[in-house]
């Protein structure tokens, strides 16, 4: 069976790994982009830390209103009953510090507190901690204690991708070239993963179209375009245009070479969720 790699939780310890009970899959807390750039253009993408009872963590996330991120159900929690807490969003380009991390002074806490907005985490209802392909579910919000724009200016938040367009023609969209965007690791030498301080793009090409995923092919070496996800950029965004498509959910390799999967956007599901809060 298909072995299925969150991507969006980068702990303390990286190296930790579990079994999810279903499918049989690998879960690994988190990490990037493989291959692509340094992304100083889409600044409605941001990072988001958070806390579970399994420790902190980080994952990508897309403003999607004034004061509403779209990340992964496995970024706002490890179910939907137990939501994540002590959540902060940064919409910097360079990776900004842990605010949270141990052993700092209280001092060197708010001075990189001063980078993030706080919020609350709400995950799908259905998101039981489970990737499923049929009602896979990991998606999540964090709504903003204030406005992304109180402490990045200018910032707009990204129109999600119209209801149903991923149903269309796929021999079409399978010509189109899709953007991919999230902070993470990279991968080195005997899997390693080294931590990347910066916001990232690259380009894909659509692999397939499921009733709730949309899958990428992970290729760095392809011709056509720049690379695919991997760890870290889970909750980031899969964009067409300038519209979220969907949110980075899982690959698997663990070595990010083969395919990325999103959590659609543009179902009747997934869209009555998330216009609760935009």
């Amino acid at each position: 069976m298909m072995r299925r790699v969150r991507i969006g939780r980068l702990a303390s310890v990286l190296s930790a790994l579990s079994l999810v009970a279903g499918m049989l899959l690998t879960v690994q807390p988190a990490a990037a982009i493989t291959g692509g750039q340094r992304d100083e253009v889409h600044t409605n993408v941001g990072v988001v830390r958070f806390t579970t009872e399994s420790g902190r963590f980080r994952c990508s996330g897309t403003l999607i209103s004034p004061t509403v991120v779209l990340t992964a159900g496995h970024c706002t929690g490890d179910t939907a009953a137990s939501p994540a807490t002590k959540v902060f969003v940064s919409f910097n380009t360079d990776l900004p510090l842990d605010p949270l991390a141990p052993g700092i002074t209280p001092q060197e806490s708010a001075a990189r507190a001063a980078n993030y907005i706080t919020g609350t985490a709400h995950p799908d209802p259905g998101w039981d901690g489970k990737l499923s392909i049929s009602k896979q579910h990991d998606q999540g919000v964090v709504v903003l204690n204030a406005p992304a724009a109180s402490k990045w200016p200018g910032i707009t938040p990204a129109p999600l991708l119209p209801v149903g367009t991923l149903d269309g023609n796929q021999g079409a969209l399978k010509n189109e070239t899709f953007t991919l965007v999230g902070y993470g690791v990279d991968i080195g030498a005997k899997k390693s993963q080294i931590v990347v301080p910066e916001r990232r793009f690259t380009t894909s090409f659509l692999k397939n179209v499921q009733d709730e995923v949309v899958t990428f092919q992970i290729n760095d070496r392809d011709s056509k375009a720049g690379g695919g996800s991997c760890f870290g950029d889970s909750g980031g965004p899969v964009l067409l245009g300038r519209y979220v498509a969907g949110d980075s959910s899982f690959v698997n390799s663990l070595t990010c070479n083969a395919t990325g999967g999103y959590q659609r956007v543009d179902t009747p599901y997934a869209r009555a969720f998330l216009e609760q809060f935009i």
